[in-house]
């Protein structure tokens, strides 16, 4: 019997007869896809485009002189297309460049087992979700109710805004006794189900191809709650799904999640990036966490050069200094000076302590609840809990319906 369903046309854009050849191979023998390759210079690909009418179009990052720009024009030129670079290893050090050209996926060539097969269909699926949110009814831009959303940040890796956010959490909820939402904000390789030792299959992604129809129940059913009291929402367990997740895609998310949750800490890991600015742009506070140490204090100066740019008040950034206490460390006093701003909580450095509670799972704030560093996260938590007045007052003062852009473009 003839199938009903037509093949997706695929427009492979490369020079490279080897890359050619092997892309057919992975998907030549599906009869889901009709495969064109397009080779020979720029001025012809928009014609062959035009013809063509793909529905996705595979880009070799060595096709164009010039293939983060060229990238971002195709992407922009052709919004209906689903697009999918294929990097090779050189271009991989530039990968998160790469997904701030607007691309959803990208697949490393040489390709890996199924990985091209796999990559071009979730792009296919999330262009055909993307097309679908658009046609749903519009939705109100803001929250009815105030919630207090905090992002915890560093621009040095391995500075500890994982443990800080899931011991800050917990802190929190005691402290308010009411809901807490812990975000997974790293998408590629977050970490918090592992410091809490939740296993799940549950993440972010099961909320994306819900946009415009999220509801309490169906948030429920995702967010998964923790023996402390407080749910978490873990990031994308697939590398293919963290990659795909855009800005518009979290800004509506965290929309439905503010009408849940009246307290929300998010994990916003060490990367700049359109999806870390997207959470920091949708917090009332950025909790920046850095070491006392040189290389951690350059980072965050430079961050908030940054945060300058991106026009964000300086009262909305509040320092912490994590793994405090060392000999060598440099001194609080000092720390001020240099990046023009106070203090804001200290937590104290103690290594095996913290080693133990990772490898068990158990937060330190359960694990040893009277300890310096436990009693630490109290203290920063009645701190934050003391900012909530102003927060309010600033969000009362804000327009129902504000104009402007929901999500804004940031490149590194």
């Amino acid at each position: 019997m003839p199938t009903t369903n037509l093949p997706k046309t695929i427009l492979l854009v490369s020079n490279n007869q080897d890359l050619i050849e092997t892309t057919r191979t992975n998907l030549g023998s599906n009869e889901l896809y009709d495969l064109i390759a397009e080779m020979g210079n720029l001025e012809k690909l928009s014609d062959t485009i035009a013809e063509a009418q793909p529905n996705l179009i595979l880009l070799d990052f060595d096709f164009a002189p010039e293939p983060l720009q060229f990238a971002q024009e195709l992407i922009s030129t052709y919004p209906q297309i689903a697009f999918v670079p294929i990097l090779t290893e050189a271009h991989m050090a530039n990968a998160d460049q790469v997904m701030l050209t607007g691309a959803r996926v990208f697949v490393k060539y040489p390709y890996q087992q199924d990985a091209l097969s796999v990559t071009v269909k979730r792009a296919m699926d999330y262009k055909q979700s993307e097309q679908a949110i658009s046609e749903l009814p519009s939705t109100p831009e803001a929250p009815t109710k105030h919630s207090h959303v905090f992002s915890v940040f560093s621009p040095k890796g391995g500075a500890g805004t994982t443990t800080f956010a899931v011991n800050l959490a917990i802190s929190l909820h005691k402290q308010v006794k009411e809901d807490v939402l812990l975000i997974d904000g790293k998408l590629l390789f977050g970490h918090v189900p592992l410091h809490l030792n939740i296993r799940t299959g549950n993440s972010l992604m099961d909320l994306i191809p819900h946009l415009g129809m999220l509801d309490k129940r169906l948030i429920r059913q995702v967010v998964v709650q923790h023996v402390s009291g407080i749910h978490v929402l873990p990031s994308p367990l697939s590398i293919f799904d963290g990659q795909g997740i855009r800005p518009e895609d979290l800004f509506n998310v965290l929309q439905a999640l503010q009408l849940e949750f009246p307290h929300i800490i998010i994990d916003a890991g060490n990367h700049l990036n359109e999806n870390s600015v997207t959470f920091m742009d949708a917090s009332n506070k950025i909790l920046l966490v850095a070491n006392p140490n040189i290389a951690a204090l350059r980072d965050a100066r430079q961050f908030m050069e940054v945060a300058t740019s991106l026009s964000y008040p300086m009262d909305k950034i509040m320092l912490i200094l994590y793994g405090a206490g060392k000999r060598l460390d440099i001194k609080q006093e000092e720390i001020e000076n240099i990046l023009k701003m106070k203090v804001f909580g200290i937590i104290p450095a103690d290594g095996d302590q913290m080693r133990k509670s990772l490898n068990e799972g158990v937060p330190i704030v359960i694990m040893k609840p009277n300890c310096p560093i436990s009693r630490a996260y109290k203290v920063v938590a009645k701190r934050l809990f003391k900012t909530y007045e102003s927060i309010d007052t600033q969000e009362s003062q804000k327009p129902v319906n504000g104009s402007g852009k929901r999500v804004r473009r940031f490149f590194v």
